[in-house]
């Protein structure tokens, strides 16, 4: 009885978090506009960008200097108390390439060929693109880790697993959909108007399933290269108290309040409060999270290769993207094809994305893994990809 009542408390405040995390920022806006949310204000799809504060010298080189820090620990993480790992020997599969990822092939590249071709024709692959893209990417990396495993992949092994997570990639792609509205949207939709509003919002219902599989997809092949694996999993321990993680959760969700009055200097943190919401939460209520290895053995793989992964995916997506449209003039048959208009860094383009905005898909990456372990939780199911040694649990 006591386990379940453990059970229903935790989820009650999960519940609340949730809540709170959805009507901060609209209770921001509320106030700020006099007691009223402005008749527009979630017209979605969004199909132009308000004006953006402008480049900022200042703001760059802060923002380049903490880039410059991580890249750092990523190349010679030894440099800040990590551990030379020992040279593993590594025994090479023979297992062949699995149907499915002919399968995604043969979803994959047709697809890739039609959009980027710029063809129009026919129409309900290329207004419906990203379903075939992603999810054909996603079985043909599954392939891959299944050939290099000898056998092991998340489809192979758990496809409800691999379904639970296209699931919980709509919510958790949703919710900064949502708080783009809050920073007067950062990215938007300049062709969207080639399909219906109502045929947008179901197109990016389902699109969006395949965003964090092809995360996860990519993490359990960086976690098949051992070396990798090792480089990360002998650093310093990093523990956090109950009461300072009490005051990071408040700290979170209050700071979503004032994006509305400051969208310009606060553009960042929405890329930052759901992720350490939903960490906070986790850890709160007893569960597993990517952190938790630091705390307890100084294993910061799983980290490293989440952030690894959904930065390799950050240039896959922006380069499907561009490579969607036609440019001077732009053109482009893709009704989900994006631009952005950020403030401060909106430079050194590397196709739509400003190249300090690639690394905002660095904490995205933690996000997903975290929103999938929220969602795993709450519908009672296991959050495990299919190997403790992949879900980053050994």
């Amino acid at each position: 009885m006591r386990s379940k009542r453990n059970v229903q408390s935790n989820l009650f405040f999960v519940l609340i978090v949730l809540i709170a995390l959805a009507l901060v920022p609209l209770l921001g806006e509320y106030i700020k506009n006099g007691g009223a949310i402005p008749d527009n204000f979630f017209d979605f799809p969004p199909i132009n960008v308000s004006p953006k504060a402008g480049f900022n010298l200042t703001v760059f080189v802060v923002i380049l200097l903490l880039v410059l820090f991580g890249i750092l620990l990523y190349v010679y993480p030894w440099m800040f108390g990590f551990k030379k790992p020992i040279n593993v020997t590594v025994k090479r599969s023979i297992t062949r390439f699995p149907a499915w990822f002919w399968f995604g092939i043969l979803l994959f590249i047709p697809t890739a060929i039609l959009v980027w071709g710029k063809f129009s024709k026919p129409e309900i692959i290329i207004h419906y693109h990203v379903i075939p893209l992603f999810w054909g990417f996603s079985f043909i990396i599954d392939g891959i880790v299944y050939k290099r495993t000898g056998g092991d992949s998340l489809f192979k092994n758990s496809p409800r697993t691999l379904l639970g997570i296209g699931l919980a990639s709509v919510s958790g792609w949703l919710l900064f959909e949502y708080l783009n509205f809050f920073i007067d949207d950062n990215w938007c939709y300049p062709a969207a108007c080639l399909i219906g509003k109502t045929e947008f919002f179901i197109y990016a219902i389902i699109g969006s399933s395949g965003l964090m599989p092809m995360t996860i997809e990519v993490y359990t092949l960086l976690n098949t290269f051992k070396g990798l694996q090792k480089r990360y999993s002998n650093g310093p321990k990093v523990k956090i108290s109950k009461k300072m993680k009490w005051v990071l959760l408040i700290a979170s969700i209050g700071s979503i309040f004032f994006v509305s009055y400051y969208p310009n200097q606060l553009f960042f943190i929405i890329w930052f409060v759901p992720l350490v919401t939903v960490a906070v939460l986790l850890s709160l209520i007893g569960l597993w999270t990517p952190f938790t290895p630091i705390a307890e053995k100084g294993n910061w793989t799983p980290l490293a290769l989440i952030c690894m992964a959904q930065f390799f995916m950050g240039f896959i997506h922006e380069s499907w993207n561009y490579l969607s449209g036609s440019h001077n003039p732009f053109f482009t048959n893709s009704p989900d094809y994006w631009i952005y208009s950020i403030p401060y860094v909106n430079v050194l383009t590397i196709f739509e994305m400003p190249l300090l905005g690639y690394f905002g898909y660095v904490p995205f990456g933690i996000y997903f893994w975290v929103w999938w372990l929220l969602t795993a939780y709450v519908l009672n199911t296991s959050p495990y990809f299919y190997k403790n040694s992949y879900s980053g649990n050994d």
